[in-house]
């Protein structure tokens, strides 16, 4: 028995000595698995980033949508330009467009990442964000009015300025462009 236990001790130390730890073949296995995960998961991360702050611009245009729906179903049209009555709309303000669909002023309707929201006369809205991915970047609404019904388009203005558009991919999927469209 005395020798049987000796040879099991011997057993038990020979296995010891063949698993000190891993090889370096499998380490660089591992960091290669790790670095292709990471390629792949990074810029997945950074389009969610922005379709989350991009739905910031959608969820406070929402309350502006109200309000301009309002105004075209009283007056049954947008008040872009002279009515040929003497009665001008809204043209270059935003401060005076907002003011007469009844929104608070431009720089008055903000969130985290957007900075402002502007109407003009034509029924058209424009979000400019400030800060975060779109930072600079606009989104614009367009409305479309049929049979007492107004429906709303949403593209990416970009930056004029930079001469960029919003990432595809970082924007929700109603602001999308399609692959005809570009």
């Amino acid at each position: 028995m005395k020798a049987n236990m000796q040879s099991q001790i011997e057993d038990l130390k020979k296995q010891q000595k063949k698993q000190r730890g891993f090889t370096l073949i499998e380490l660089m296995i591992v960091v290669a698995i790790i670095g292709i995960l990471a390629a792949i998961a990074i810029p997945q991360y950074q389009a969610y980033t922005g379709r989350a702050q991009a739905a910031e611009a959608l969820n406070l245009f929402g309350g502006v949508k109200t309000a301009m729906g309002e105004y075209y179903n009283d007056q049954g049209d947008w008040p872009a330009g002279d009515d040929g009555e003497g009665t001008t709309g809204c043209t270059t303000d935003a401060t005076e467009c907002n003011n007469l669909f009844g929104l608070a002023a431009s720089a008055d309707i903000t969130g985290e990442y957007v900075g402002d929201i502007k109407a003009a006369g034509s029924g058209t809205v424009t979000v400019t964000f400030n800060k975060g991915v779109h930072s600079g970047k606009t989104l614009i609404f367009s409305p479309t009015a049929s049979a007492g019904a107004i429906s709303w388009a949403c593209a990416s203005g970009g930056d004029a300025e930079a001469g960029t558009n919003n990432e595809n991919s970082e924007l929700p999927s109603t602001c999308r462009t399609t692959a005809a469209a570009e």
